[in-house]
């Protein structure tokens, strides 16, 4: 007979591990807010990319050119990284990514419609940091969540996606205030979000950083870039980061560079939730927000194929069985755990 007390040390383990990754708070989503940023640098010192997102060792950034950097110190405001993969064509490729390659073409990935054949549903555009503005217009870094940059600016991309012939929800519910709890708050209207079935999910933002991090040129115009953010610690992890791959490769064949970088950063942001959920940071609020108008205009012109009909890799149809996957994975650690310390009590008794 199994009593409770046989069963604790199983089920303790697991249990501690699955809340930590699925029910703690979004620390790890915080973002400087007292006028500092994170600087990004490689091994010669050189700027990848600045942010106000707050940056640990593990995190990742794929630069316009397609070079994925990892995080691997932090002291202060200044992160270290080093490069782990360069852009196809870039230089001479190591062994493994050869080796890595070299599977891709042996066992390519099978692609899959994201919706079904006459089927139209819809994108949802919401915004955690609701109140998030920009200075030059709005006089504020934040104002009141009904007058936000932020609002404006998923309009324009409502107004785009729409243009499309596409079927748009823009979420405007009030998260504020911007503290580690925002992305609490806004999981509730993520929840509310996918009753209604929709194709893809855009976070809209703006970032926190001079304005010359995201000022552009495009076809003779003044628009803010555009950066794509991808949690790491969520089981989607991988569906979202092929969802943004994708969106970056599309708008990278129509304006190359619009897309700044994905920031890989080591928390949720909600993407636990759904496999083509997008976080997008339209410009910083140092930014003159009709730029950031027009940055948003572009990318939807460009993405609007993938964003709604485009073809997804394997992984974004597995995720549901990954989740179920790290789960059984708890539990049979927990088993481990508890066989090992009964056999290692077993012996000292035994002595």
């Amino acid at each position: 007979r199994v009593g409770a007390r046989t069963l604790l040390p199983v089920l303790l383990p697991a249990v501690l591990l699955f809340l930590g990754i699925f029910a703690s708070p979004a620390v790890a989503e915080r973002e400087k807010t007292d006028g500092t940023y994170f600087t990004i640098v490689d091994e010669n010192e050189e700027v990848i990319c600045r942010t106000a997102h707050h940056i640990s060792i593990g995190d990742e950034y794929l630069t316009a050119e397609n070079n994925l950097y990892r995080i691997r110190s932090v002291h202060q405001n200044t992160a270290h990284a080093r490069l782990v993969e360069e852009a196809p064509g870039a230089g001479r490729r190591s062994f493994f990514q050869e080796i890595r390659r070299g599977l891709q073409a042996l066992f390519p990935r099978r692609a899959e419609p994201a919706q079904g054949e006459g089927e139209k549903r819809p994108i949802a555009i919401y915004h955690t940091h609701s109140g998030e503005s920009y200075v030059p217009n709005e006089g504020s870094t934040h104002v009141e969540a009904g007058n936000s940059g932020v609002r404006k600016v998923g309009e324009r991309l409502a107004r785009r996606l729409k243009a499309e012939n596409l079927q748009v929800i823009h979420d405007t519910s009030n998260h504020d205030p911007q503290d580690a709890m925002a992305y609490d708050r806004s999981r509730r209207t993520v929840a509310e979000l996918l009753k209604k079935r929709p194709i893809a999910l855009i976070d809209v933002h703006r970032d926190a950083v001079p304005a010359e991090e995201y000022e552009a040129w495009v076809e003779g115009e003044k628009a803010t870039k555009v950066q794509l953010v991808v949690g790491r610690q969520n089981p989607y992890r991988e569906a979202n980061e092929a969802f943004a791959r994708q969106v970056k490769a599309a708008v990278d064949r129509e304006y190359p560079g619009l897309i700044k970088g994905i920031f890989y950063g080591s928390g949720k942001y909600n993407q636990d939730m759904a496999p083509r959920l997008l976080l997008i940071e339209v410009g910083s609020h140092a930014n003159d927000r009709e730029e950031a108008e027009k940055g948003v205009e572009l990318f939807a012109a460009a993405a609007h194929r993938v964003l709604s009909t485009g073809a997804v890799s394997r992984e974004e149809s597995s995720g549901a069985w990954r989740t179920l996957l790290w789960v059984i994975g708890l539990v049979a650690a927990g088993v481990v755990i508890f066989v090992l310390l009964n056999r290692g009590w077993g012996r000292l008794r035994g002595e």
